[in-house]
C-alpha cells in the first residue's frame, strides 16, 4: 500500500534498474555470518570505539558520526576490499565472501553508532558533570542533584573527581566499581531502545519495500560490494577519488605548514551587512567532496526541495523582521524549529495511517488471527508485535522508577519514537548527507507546550537524563538497523541471522563504548588542556543549566510554539495531499520538515549543485549518463573518507592534535 505522501517519484533514469531478482543484487555465493567474519568484526569493536573516543570526544578533530555515511566503516570496507584483491590469487580460502564483509561492516556501522557523537557520549558526560559540578552548596548540589534517581548517576565522589582530573587509569578496583551499577542500568535502558527500534524495523520493512523507498545511504557499501569490479574499474571514479581525497590532504599540510594554500572546504558562516537581509542570520557555505557525492544520490524532487525550502525558511526571517518581530532567538516568530517538528509529528501520524493495513496484519497475525506472511522478515510478526510491546513496558518502566509518572512517560516515548520514526523514514527513502532536529525534541515539546510548571522536578530531572536522545536526533540505532537489513537482503544474507548479529554488535557496542571513555577519560581527564572543553559544556553542563534555568524561571506554555506545530502538522499534510494528486508537484514533504535542519542547513550550497548537476545530466545524458556520473560522485565520497581516516591516524600516531572540527566531521 504506497504512501502517496512520500513514495520516491524516481524516473527509470533516476534509479537504475535492479538485476536479477527484484530487490537483490546478483552477489557472488558464499557464507555470511560466519565465525570468521564475527570473530574480526567484533574485535575490531574496540580499537573502533577507541578512536572514536580520542578523535570525537578527546581532541574532536573530526566527527566520523555526525554525517549519515561513517566514514570509518567505509574505509573500513575499503581495506576489506583491498585484501580480497591482494590474497585472493595467493590465498584464495583467505578471502573474504561478499556476505561476511556485509557482517563485519554491519557490526562497525552499529557499533559505531552508539559509541559517536550523538548518542552515548552525550550520556557519559551528562551524568558525570551533574556529580562533578554538585557539590553540596553549589547550584547543581542544592536543586539538581535532590531530583536525580541515585541509581543512574555515579555516587562516589572520588572515582567521578579523578575522572576530571585524569592522570590516571582505570584498571583500579576503586575506579572500576562505582561504575558497575550505575553503567549496568543504562546499558539495560540502551539496549531497550535497541530492542523497540529493531521491532519496529521488523513491523514496518515490508511496507516500506512496498512503497519501492531505495535506501541511498546503504547504496554506497552496497556497490562497493555487490558491484566491486565494474564500479573499480570506471575512470571517472578515480577521478572523484582523487578529488576527494585532495581537499583533505592539502587542508592537512596547510594545517602543519601555513604557507601551503588551504582549499575552503569546511563550513564558513557570512552575513548580509545591513537588514533586512541581516536578519536571514548566519549564511552558511560549505563544499565538502563527500556531501556532494550523497546529495547527488537524492531524488531530483528531493534534492529540489531541500534547497528551495533552506531559502523560504530565510525568507520567512526576513519578512518576520520587517513585520517587526526583532526577536531572533530559536523561540520566537516565525518559529522555524517548531515548524520543522510540527511537520516531522503531522508526517508520523501520516506513515501509521499510510501503513496501517500492513500493521492490523502484523498484529492479527501474531495473535494466529490471520496467516502470517514472514518468512523473510528479521523476526516474527509474533516476536515484533509482543517484543515491541514489552519494550515499550521496559522504557516506560524505566522512567516511572527514575521519577516519572505514568502519563508523562508515556507522553515523552510517544513523542520521542515518532521522531525517531520520521528521521529513519527519511533515511530510508530521501538518505540526507546529514539531518539534525536541534534542541526540540520531546523535553522541550512537552515544556514549551504544557509550561515547566506542569512537571515535578523529578520528572523535569530524568528529560535531562534522556538529554543524550533529544538533543539533535542525528542518529539513533533505528537508522543503522534499516541499512544493515537492505543490505542483508540485497546480498542474500539470511534475516533472521543478520537479526542476532544486530543484537550481538548493539550489546557489545554499549559496553565496549563505556569501556573507551572510562580507559581514554581517566588518562586525559575532562577538565585537562587536552580535552576539548566545548564538548564538557554541550554534553555535560547544557542540561543542567537548562533544568536550573526552568527551576529558577518556569516557563509558561508558549502559544506561539503551540501554533507553529500545528502549522507544520497542516502544512506537511497539504503538500502530502497535492504530491499525491498531481504528478508534477514540484514539493517534497521531507523538504519542508528539513528546512530547518542545522546539520543540512550548512549543505545548501553541495545539495543545491548536486541537484543541479543530475537535472542536466538526466536530460541530456540520460540513464547512461547518470550510471556513468555515478561514479564519479561516489568516487569524491570514498576519496575524501578515505583521507579523513587517514588524517585522523596521522594525528593519533603523531600526536599531532589538529584543531577542532577541521576535518570531514565539521558539520
Amino acid at each position: 500500500f504506497p504512501s502517496p505522501a512520500l513514495m520516491s517519484t524516481r524516473t527509470p533514469s533516476d534509479r537504475p534498474p535492479p538485476r536479477g531478482l527484484p530487490g537483490r543484487m546478483q552477489v557472488p555465493r558464499g557464507p555470511a555470518v560466519t565465525a570468521r567474519s564475527l570473530i574480526i568484526a567484533f574485535l575490531l569493536l574496540w580499537p573502533n570505539a577507541w578512536w572514536l573516543t580520542q578523535t570525537e570526544y578527546v581532541r574532536y578533530s573530526d566527527n566520523g558520526t555526525t554525517a549519515s555515511l561513517f566514514f570509518n566503516a567505509i574505509t573500513l570496507l575499503l581495506l576489506l576490499l583491498a585484501w580480497n584483491a591482494l590474497i585472493r590469487r595467493r590465498r584464495p580460502t583467505w578471502a573474504l565472501f561478499p556476505g561476511e564483509m556485509v557482517v563485519i561492516y554491519i557490526v562497525i556501522a552499529i557499533g559505531t553508532n552508539l559509541a559517536g557523537h550523538d548518542q552515548l557520549q552525550i550520556l557519559f558526560l551528562t551524568i558525570t558533570t551533574v556529580v562533578r559540578r554538585g557539590a553540596p552548596g553549589t547550584d547543581y548540589g542544592d536543586n539538581i542533584i535532590p531530583l536525580l534517581p541515585g541509581h543512574l548517576i555515579p555516587q562516589d565522589r572520588q572515582a567521578v573527581d579523578d575522572l576530571f582530573n585524569g592522570a590516571t587509569t582505570l584498571y583500579r578496583w576503586d575506579h572500576i566499581q562505582p561504575w558497575l551499577g550505575v553503567l549496568g542500568w543504562w546499558t539495560l535502558f540502551a539496549l531497550l531502545m535497541v530492542w523497540v527500534m529493531l521491532c519496529m524495523v521488523a513491523l514496518l520493512r515490508k511496507q516500506w519495500d512496498a512503497e519501492r523507498l531505495t535506501y541511498p545511504v546503504a547504496e554506497v557499501p552496497l556497490q562497493m560490494i555487490a558491484d566491486t569490479r565494474s564500479l573499480f574499474r570506471q575512470p571517472l571514479l578515480w577521478v572523484g577519488f582523487a578529488i576527494g581525497m585532495s581537499g583533505q590532504l592539502i587542508n592537512l599540510l596547510h594545517t602543519l605548514y601555513p604557507s601551503v594554500p588551504e582549499i575552503p572546504i569546511a563550513v564558513r558562516y557570512f552575513q548580509a551587512p545591513d537588514y533586512p537581509l541581516r536578519a536571514a542570520g548566519n549564511i552558511p557555505i560549505s563544499s565538502f567532496p563527500f556531501a556532494y557525492g550523497l546529495a547527488f544520490l537524492l531524488p531530483v524532487q528531493i534534492g529540489f526541495s531541500c534547497w528551495f525550502f533552506f531559502l523560504v525558511s530565510r525568507a520567512e526571517m526576513i519578512f518576520s523582521w520587517m513585520a517587526g518581530y526583532t526577536d531572533q532567538t530559536a523561540y520566537s516568530f516565525p518559529y522555524v524549529r517548531q515548524q520543522g517538528v510540527g511537520a516531522a509529528l503531522g508526517l508520523a501520524l501520516w506513515l501509521l495511517w499510510t501503513a496501517r493495513r500492513s500493521l492490523r496484519h502484523a498484529v492479527r497475525a501474531a495473535f494466529g488471527l490471520e496467516k502470517a506472511d514472514d518468512a523473510e522478515e528479521p523476526m516474527s510478526y509474533r516476536t515484533a508485535v509482543f517484543g515491541l510491546a514489552l519494550g515499550l513496558v521496559g522504557l516506560i518502566a524505566f522512567a516511572m522508577f527514575a521519577g516519572m509518572r505514568l502519563s508523562t512517560a508515556i507522553y515523552y516515548f510517544a513523542i520521542l519514537l515518532a521522531i525517531v520514526l520520521v528521521v529513519s523514514r527519511l533515511r530510508a527513502e530521501v538518505g540526507l548527507p546529514t539531518f539534525e532536529f536541534f534542541h526540540v525534541g520531546a523535553d522541550e515539546i512537552l515544556n514549551r507546550i504544557g509550561g515547566t510548571q506542569r512537571w515535578t522536578g523529578q520528572e523535569m530531572g530524568v528529560m535531562g537524563l534522556f538529554y543524550w536522545l533529544s538533543r539533535t536526533h542525528r542518529q539513533f540505532p533505528m537508522q543503522s538497523q534499516l541499512d544493515a537489513i537492505r543490505l542483508g537482503q540485497r546480498t542474500n544474507t539470511p534475516l533472521r541471522s543478520l537479526n542476532w548479529v544486530i543484537l550481538a554488535a548493539s550489546g557489545a557496542g554499549i559496553i565496549v563504548a563505556f569501556w573507551a571513555y572510562l580507559h581514554c577519560v581517566y588518562q586525559v581527564g575532562f577538565e585537562s588542556s587536552k580535552f576539548y572543553p566545548s564538548i564538557v559544556r554541550s554534553f555535560g553542563a547544557a542540561p543542567w543549566d537548562r533544568l536550573s534555568a526552568y527551576i529558577q524561571n518556569p516557563v509558561q506554555p508558549d502559544a506561539g510554539g503551540i501554533w507553529a506545530h500545528l502549522f507544520g502538522s497542516v502544512f506537511v499534510a497539504f503538500l502530502a495531499f497535492m504530491r499525491s494528486r498531481f504528478v508534477a508537484w514540484p514539493f517534497h514533504p521531507a523538504g519542508y520538515l528539513v528546512a530547518a535542519s542545522f546539520g543540512l542547513f550548512r549543505l545548501w550550497l553541495p545539495i543545491f549543485v548536486s541537484w543541479l548537476v543530475k537535472v542536466i545530466v538526466l536530460r541530456y545524458g540520460g540513464l547512461k549518463g547518470y550510471r556513468t556520473a555515478m561514479g564519479f560522485f561516489i568516487g569524491l565520497v570514498l576519496g575524501e573518507f578515505s583521507a579523513g581516516m587517514l588524517r585522523t591516524i596521522l594525528d593519533l600516531i603523531f600526536q599531532l592534535y589538529l584543531p577542532a572540527r577541521s576535518g570531514i566531521g565539521g558539520l
